[in-house]
C-alpha cells in the first residue's frame, strides 16, 4: 500500500486510541518556531559570492501509520510507528530565473553531495520543542542552501553557451493566504482490525492451489504545517485507510498467476464489513484458481473490446490520465531539454481534439462523496497552499487545460492548484459521456455482438480487471522475490480477468492475456459507453516519490462508466516462464 514498502515493521501487538495524537502538539509553538526561523534565514542566511534565496518554505509533517499483514491466519507484522518529517525549499535569483526546472544529473541519480539527505524528508524529533525545531530547521536550511546554490551556478554556466529560448518566467507569483483544514482524529482501536485480518487471511486454507497470499490492513493520519517566506501558512490533515489482499499461484506450465483485492478510503469506518470483505476475497481466491484451467488466447486478437468496472478506472488510470499532467521542459547541463515522453501526449495540444467529440473530462477536487463511494481525490488546500480548481480538461473531445503548480509552462502561466504529496496529479477525474452514446449493460453487450459480426470474427473480449500498478509493484513482486516480473512490460496492461463473448452471446473465462501498446490517442477509439459510473479509488503512481520527490503513491479517484473501443490489440503472454515447486503443498487438504 501506499508506505508497505518504506518502513520498518516490528512484531508487536498494540491497542491504541488515536484520538489524541495531534492534540499532544501544540500548533502554535510548531508555527512560531518555523516562522521565526524562516525569518531568521531569510534576513541573514549569506554565503560570500553566494546569492541570498529570494524565497524559502517549510514543510513538516506529523505521520502516524497503522499496518498490520497476516498470512493464511498467523500476523507477520503489526506495528504503529509515528513519523515526524521536515522539508525545505530555497530558491536563488528571483521569480524570472532560479535555480529550478534545471536537471542536475549528478544530483538527481547519484547525489552531488552528501546534503540532500539533510532537508528532503528529514526525520525529526518525536518531542517537538521550540528549541529541536528551530535547530533541525537551521540544519536542514544550511544543506538546502549549499545545494541550491550549486545547482544555481550550474544552471548560469550553462546558459552561458546556449541562446536561450524558454523565457517563461521560473516560478509564478500568488498572493499569499492562511488556510487551516484540520479535524480531530476519532478514536481508533488496532487490535479489532489485526483481527479482521488476520481471520480474513485464515480464507485462503481453503485454497490449496495458492502458492502465496497475503491481507493487509493500512491506516495513515498526517498532519502537516506549511510556512513560506511571502507569507503563505496552512495547516492542514488528510487520512487514508486501505485493505489490501494478493494471490499468487502457478499454472502447471509455470505460468504465473496473480489476482489482487483491495478498498481505498479516508477513515476505517468507511471501508466495506469483515462479511463483504470475506466475500471479496472468497471471489478473489475462486477466480485465481479458475484463471489455472482458463485457456489464453490462441494468436493476438484485434478487435472491438468491452472494459467495464474497476478495469476501466484502471486503465484510463495508466495510460490516459498521467497525460493530463503539465509538464515543463527541464535544461540540463549537456543543453538539452528533459521532459517525460511516455506521458507527454497532450503537452501541445490544447485546443485539439484528443478523445471522441461526445467525452468530456473534468478533474474537481472539491467533491469528497460520489453516492455512498467516498472519494480518495478530494482536498481543500494543496502542497503549496493554493484552493485547488475544478478544471475542464476536455470538452466534447477537445482539449482545454492541464492540470499544473507554481512552474508555469507556455499555456499555464498560473497554478490551477492541483500539486499534491510532492507531485502535480490529477484528483477526482470524472469521465462524461453524452447521454446517446451509452447504452445500459444489456445493450452494450448486443452491440459488442453486434460488432464483431460485422468484422466476421469469431468472439470480442470483455475485461473485468486489469493489475492494479501499486500493488503489482508492492506487495505482489515483494511476496513472489520477483518472480511475477514475467508480467511486468512497460508498454502492456496485464489483465486479471477477462472473457471471450461469442457471437450466440455465450461467455468463457480467458487468462494470461495482456492490452498491448495502448496509449493516449488510443481513446480515441472509444464509441459507445455504459450508462452506469464506476469509482475507482487508487493510489497513482508518483515517479518522482521513488526519488525522494514526495510520496511514491498518491490518493486519487477516477469515475468512469464501461467504455467500448472499436478496436484494441489484445496478445497472449508468450514468455520463457519459471518452473513451479517440485513437489506439493506440505498443506494441502
Amino acid at each position: 500500500m501506499k508506505n508497505l514498502i518504506k518502513i520498518s515493521i516490528f512484531a508487536l501487538f498494540v491497542v491504541f486510541s488515536s484520538s489524541n495524537l495531534f492534540a499532544k502538539y501544540n500548533s502554535d509553538i510548531i508555527l512560531k518556531a518555523m516562522k521565526d526561523e524562516l525569518n531568521r534565514s531569510m534576513s541573514e542566511l549569506k554565503i560570500e559570492n553566494l546569492e541570498k534565496p529570494y524565497y524559502i518554505e517549510y514543510k513538516l509533517t506529523i505521520s502516524q501509520q497503522y499496518l498490520t499483514t497476516s498470512d493464511m491466519g498467523q500476523v507477520l507484522s503489526n506495528d504503529n510507528p509515528l513519523r515526524i518529517t521536515l522539508n525545505v525549499g530555497i530558491r536563488i535569483g528571483d521569480y524570472k530565473f532560479d535555480n529550478s526546472n534545471f536537471f542536475d544529473i549528478g544530483f538527481s541519480f547519484f547525489g552531488s553531495t552528501d546534503d540532500e539527505e539533510n532537508y528532503q524528508n528529514r526525520i525529526m524529533p518525536v518531542e517537538l520543542t521550540y528549541d529541536n525545531i528551530r535547530r533541525e530547521i537551521w540544519l536542514a536550511t544550511d544543506a538546502a542552501y549549499k545545494q541550491s546554490s550549486e545547482v544555481y551556478s550550474k544552471k548560469i554556466a550553462t546558459l552561458k553557451n546556449i541562446i536561450r529560448k524558454d523565457t517563461i518566467p521560473d516560478f509564478s507569483v500568488v498572493s499569499p493566504v492562511k488556510s487551516y483544514d484540520t479535524a480531530k482524529t476519532k478514536d481508533f482501536d488496532f487490535a479489532k482490525y489485526t483481527n479482521v485480518v488476520k481471520e480474513l487471511s485464515k480464507i485462503f486454507q481453503n485454497y490449496s492451489k495458492i502458492f502465496v497470499s497475503q491481507v493487509a490492513f493500512e491506516y495513515l493520519q498526517n498532519r502537516t504545517f506549511y510556512v513560506n517566506s511571502e507569507g503563505m501558512e496552512y495547516v492542514k490533515d488528510s487520512y487514508f485507510s486501505g485493505l489490501e489482499s494478493i494471490a499468487f499461484a502457478q499454472k502447471d506450465d509455470g505460468t504465473p498467476v496473480i489476482n489482487h483485492y483491495h478498498s481505498y478510503t479516508t477513515y476505517p469506518e468507511f471501508l466495506p464489513n469483515a462479511d463483504s470483505l470475506s466475500k471479496a476475497i472468497n471471489k478473489m481466491a475462486t477466480t485465481t484458481e479458475k484463471s489455472l484451467i482458463a485457456k489464453s488466447l490462441d494468436e493476438p486478437y484485434n478487435g472491438p473490446v468491452l472494459i467495464v468496472g474497476e478495469a476501466t478506472g484502471e486503465l484510463i488510470s495508466r495510460s490516459l490520465a498521467p497525460n493530463f499532467i503539465a509538464q515543463r521542459q527541464q535544461l540540463t547541463e549537456s543543453m538539452m531539454g528533459i521532459v517525460s515522453q511516455r506521458n507527454s501526449s497532450f503537452q501541445k495540444k490544447i485546443g485539439g481534439r484528443v478523445l471522441p467529440e461526445f467525452i468530456s473530462v473534468v478533474d474537481n477536487p472539491t467533491i469528497n462523496k460520489y453516492e455512498k463511494s467516498t472519494f480518495l481525490g478530494f482536498y481543500k488546500i494543496d502542497d503549496q497552499g493554493i484552493k485547488p480548481e475544478t478544471i475542464n480538461l476536455v470538452e466534447k473531445g477537445y482539449l482545454k487545460s492541464l492540470l499544473n503548480d507554481r512552474t508555469p509552462t507556455k499555456r499555464l502561466l498560473v497554478s490551477n492548484g492541483h500539486k499534491r504529496e510532492g507531485a502535480i496529479t490529477y484528483s477526482n477525474l470524472f469521465i462524461e459521456v453524452e447521454k446517446e452514446k451509452t447504452l445500459n449493460n444489456n445493450e452494450i453487450k448486443t452491440k459488442l455482438i453486434e460488432l464483431i459480426k460485422q468484422r466476421d470474427l469469431p468472439f470480442g473480449i470483455i475485461i473485468t480487471k486489469i493489475a492494479n500498478q501499486n500493488i503489482m509493484s508492492t506487495s505482489i513482486m515483494s511476496k513472489t522475490y520477483g518472480i511475477t516480473s514475467y508480467l511486468v512490460d512497460q508498454n502492456s496492461s496485464p489483465i486479471i480477468e477477462a472473457y471471450k463473448i461469442y457471437q450466440d452471446g455465450r461467455e468463457e473465462f480467458v487468462s494470461n492475456i495482456q492490452i498491448s501498446s495502448i496509449s493516449a490517442p488510443t481513446f480515441k477509439d472509444i464509441i459507445f459507453a455504459g450508462t452506469e459510473n464506476y469509482v475507482f479509488n487508487h493510489l497513482s503512481v508518483n515517479s518522482g516519490g521513488f526519488m525522494g520527490e514526495g510520496s511514491p503513491y498518491i490518493p486519487t479517484s477516477i469515475i468512469s462508466p464501461a467504455l467500448l473501443f472499436e478496436d484494441l490489440e489484445i496478445n497472449p503472454i508468450e514468455k520463457d516462464t519459471p518452473k513451479p515447486p517440485f513437489f506439493s503443498n506440505p498443506i494441502l487438504k
